[in-house]
């Protein structure tokens, strides 16, 4: 069972007109919101960004913004104020999963969403899909590579990738960068042709949240949690 202290700190998030997902960490006792780079593309610090709450956009105002310098599809947002409860969760490391482990995934795919404001302080449920670590690349700086037999789709961009102890306690260790796809041909009555489409192949890509929290942890610029 995913429990419900990742699921209040998973947001539904638009940028330039693109959907995708977003959720807090809290390191050093501050909040911030982590994303995938390519969600939030262009993004100034001191702007903003508009999160689904009671049914409309709403804009969230963030201070800096900062993007990998690696390479990765991963950036980090300071807020202004806390966005979650600050409910526990780990900041899981490139030591805290291992090949064949199970995994969770959260975000909005299609921004399709569970309709629970009610019990969410007006924020949508986020759908939940699992799979496994297939592979990852070793660690040599920066944030870690990590594949996932998974069955992604677009709106997931930008959600964590966690997983649980036996203990049910919930270490994050990931954020959904996009799945890898094949460019396969497109038939008719049996001949080719000559164009092809996207087939998702079930691998879901994800990056490592080292980088994140090490940045979190210099810039010491997020909501205070009180």
């Amino acid at each position: 069972m995913v429990p419900r202290s990742i699921l209040t700190r998973t947001f539904h998030v638009l940028h330039c007109g693109g959907i995708g997902t977003a959720f807090t960490i809290d390191v050093d006792g501050r909040q911030y919101l982590a994303t995938a780079e390519h969600v939030v593309k262009g993004l100034a610090s001191g702007s903003s960004i508009s999160v689904h709450r009671n049914g409309s956009w709403q804009e969230v105002a963030i201070g800096e913004v900062w993007h990998s310098t690696t390479g990765a599809d991963v950036s980090l947002l300071s807020l202004k104020e806390p966005l979650s409860p600050s409910e526990p969760i780990g900041l899981g490391t490139s030591a805290s999963y291992y090949l064949s482990q199970q995994i969770y995934f959260l975000g909005f795919p299609f921004g399709l969403h569970m309709e629970a404001a009610q019990i969410n302080n007006g924020f949508p449920v986020p759908f939940v899909k699992t799979g496994i670590i297939s592979s990852f690349s070793p660690k040599s700086g920066g944030s870690q590579l990590i594949y996932c037999d998974g069955y992604n789709n677009p709106g997931f961009s930008g959600g964590p990738i966690v997983v649980i102890t036996p203990q049910n306690q919930v270490f994050v260790i990931g954020v959904v960068s996009g799945y890898r796809y094949n460019e396969d041909p497109v038939m008719l009555n049996g001949a080719d042709t000559g164009l092809t489409y996207r087939a998702n192949t079930g691998l879901v890509i994800g990056w490592g949240i080292d980088e994140l929290v090490v940045q979190a942890r210099a810039a010491k610029s997020g909501a205070l949690i009180s």
